[in-house]
């Protein structure tokens, strides 16, 4: 497996309202975009203290990765918070371990 992690920064403070848009626009414009990409595993986001996102994206390969970046820079450049974000520290590679609890043990 293969993972990219993106690290924005956000030119403005965010209040929890900007935030709370924010994850709206990520869950309802990019995920039905990137969940189809061949070997999509999974996608995670975080607030970074209001004033960073950090997104991770696990595919099977990298050209998997590769496809999920190219949607996440064409979404970005078309989302109104563009303005507000930095362009992203990528950090990508092959995944040494991967592992989740087993359903049913949390």
């Amino acid at each position: 497996m293969y993972a990219i992690i993106r690290r924005y920064s956000l030119k403005t403070a965010q209040n929890q309202k900007t935030v709370d848009d924010l994850k709206r626009r990520l869950d309802e414009g990019f995920l039905p975009k990137v969940q189809d990409v061949q070997g999509f595993h999974g996608y995670y986001a975080m607030n970074v203290g209001g004033k960073g996102l950090v997104t991770i994206t696990v595919c099977d390969d990298k050209a998997g990765a590769d496809e999920s970046t190219r949607r996440a820079a064409e979404f970005v450049k078309n989302d109104p918070l563009k303005d507000q974000l930095g362009s992203p520290e990528i950090i990508e590679g092959d995944l040494l371990i991967a592992k989740e609890a087993a359903i049913g043990t949390r």
